[in-house]
């Protein structure tokens, strides 16, 4: 497996072609992150991490339900994606995973959520969005 990593570097590196649409699709990718990442952490409702337990939705049309949650958690796969790179380069990977792991939908979900928001410097950034953003920091208890 290492010898296909270094295979796969090496073939990007000879090809600028290649090397140039990473590049460019990482600056989209960073810039639309960045543009998106205030106006999702000012989504989330001020209580959110103060309540215990989270009620069920139920939903009044199937069809779109179904829509809404394949979308919402391929766009939070993104996040979570972008946010593992940036914790690779400088940004904000942590807060990143965090507003895509809100996203998703997984088992553990919300007892991963509250242990990540506990972090002070976690809860002071995804706080710093928010302001931008226009919200009013978040509840933890």
């Amino acid at each position: 497996m290492i010898d296909s990593v270094f295979e796969l570097i090496d073939y990007i590196t000879n090809n600028p072609a290649i090397l140039g649409w990473i590049v460019f699709g990482s600056f989209v990718y960073l810039l639309a992150f960045l543009l998106l990442m205030p106006f999702i952490a000012s989504k989330i409702p001020i209580d959110y991490f103060g309540a215990e337990q989270k009620k069920p939705y139920a939903p009044k049309n199937l069809g779109l339900y179904i829509i809404y949650k394949v979308l919402k958690n391929l766009i939070g796969l993104l996040f979570v994606l972008g946010g593992l790179l940036l914790l690779l380069t400088p940004g904000q990977g942590i807060l990143g995973i965090l507003i895509g792991s809100l996203l998703l939908e997984y088992p553990g979900k919300y007892r991963f959520q509250r242990w990540l928001i506990n972090k002070k410097p976690v809860l002071d950034g995804l706080n710093w969005l928010r302001k931008i953003g226009g919200a009013e920091p978040l509840e933890v208890h």
